[in-house]
């Protein structure tokens, strides 16, 4: 199954506006996520990545440094989700965590380079929702979904860089981290681990 028409337009434009108006971290994006290393990744975790989860790596599979991506997460590697996974996955496994503190279906995309992400949830935890984004901190029980998939979270980011760039030809990374995307009706929706 492919991604869906709207998030592949989305993605090209995201590509178009951090040529523009962000050269120098476009240079550290990595290649594309080979269909293998996709499969590698799946068939190591026992699930099925969104075929829009599966584009997003096909894009870029992730970046060469710690440079904001979007407010202050950059992208993830799948190598680098694969390392937050096995950790995430074996402290649950002994038992480290409280209820939902950790879900082997949450894959992460984005991270802030100190233990959080921002994931793809697979299973739909708290809402029943399959692919919604949320936010998960390693030290902190906030669980807050912030968009119901991601073809919306990545609508919000691109249209909050095209409104940075109106004001400006080059976006630094301090106007990144600022970013505030325009949620949907009813997002974000707030939970906790217990």
């Amino acid at each position: 199954m492919a991604a869906s028409p709207d998030f592949v337009r989305l993605l090209r434009r995201l590509d178009e506006l951090l040529q523009q108006h962000r050269p120098d971290y476009y240079a550290t994006l990595n290649p594309p996520a080979s269909e293998a290393e996709l499969a590698a990744f799946e068939a190591e975790f026992e699930l099925t990545l969104t075929p829009e989860l599966r584009q997003w790596f096909g894009w870029h599979d992730g970046q060469q440094d710690y440079n904001s991506f979007f407010q202050n997460n950059c992208l993830q590697s799948l190598e680098s989700v694969t390392e937050s996974m096995r950790v995430n996955n074996e402290l649950l496994a002994d038992g480290d965590f409280t209820h939902n503190w950790w879900r082997t279906s949450w894959v992460p995309f984005l991270e802030n380079g100190g233990g959080d992400h921002v994931c793809v949830d697979l299973e739909g935890t708290f809402t029943g929702r399959a692919g919604q984004i949320m936010e998960h901190w390693h030290d902190w029980e906030a669980r807050t979904v912030l968009f119901p998939d991601l073809t919306s979270w990545l609508a919000a980011v691109v249209r909050s860089y095209e409104a940075a760039s109106a004001d400006t030809a080059l976006l630094s990374d301090e106007i990144v981290v600022e970013l505030a995307p325009v949620h949907p009706e009813g997002y974000p929706q707030e939970f906790a681990a217990d």
